[in-house]
């Protein structure tokens, strides 16, 4: 529950950082850009100490993406076009996949140890 609520709150900020991007012009504005840019990063990093690095930076790039693109619709008037939501929905469907796929990352079983055990014989 707690990785759901951090993956929510860092796609919140994700979003806000990168509209920040396109709209800051005072340094208050910018500072708080700054600011959800390492709130995000940060909540991340805690994710990936639970979850496969490569499954949180896709869930993260894929949330934000499409949290993005819905911001720029309703908010700065990006013309809609079917190809945009098609390919925001393959990502989406990638990131499914990546995530529940046989063999992903999350299903295999950790690796041993590089150093080498050594064992007593009798």
């Amino acid at each position: 529950m707690r990785i759901t609520l951090y993956f929510l709150i860092s796609t919140l900020c994700e979003i806000g950082w990168a509209t920040g991007l396109k709209v800051a012009d005072t340094p208050l504005e910018w500072a708080l850009t700054v600011l959800l840019v390492i709130i995000s990063l940060s909540l991340v990093t805690q994710i990936a100490r639970a979850l496969p690095a490569s499954t949180t930076y896709a869930i993260f790039v894929g949330l934000g993406t499409l949290g993005t693109v819905v911001t720029d619709l309703l908010f700065f008037e990006l013309e809609f076009q079917w190809s945009t939501l098609g390919f925001v929905v393959l990502m989406l469907i990638g990131i499914i996949v990546l995530k529940t796929a046989p063999g992903a990352p999350a299903d295999k079983q950790p690796r041993a140890s590089a150093t080498p055990q050594t064992t007593v014989s009798e």
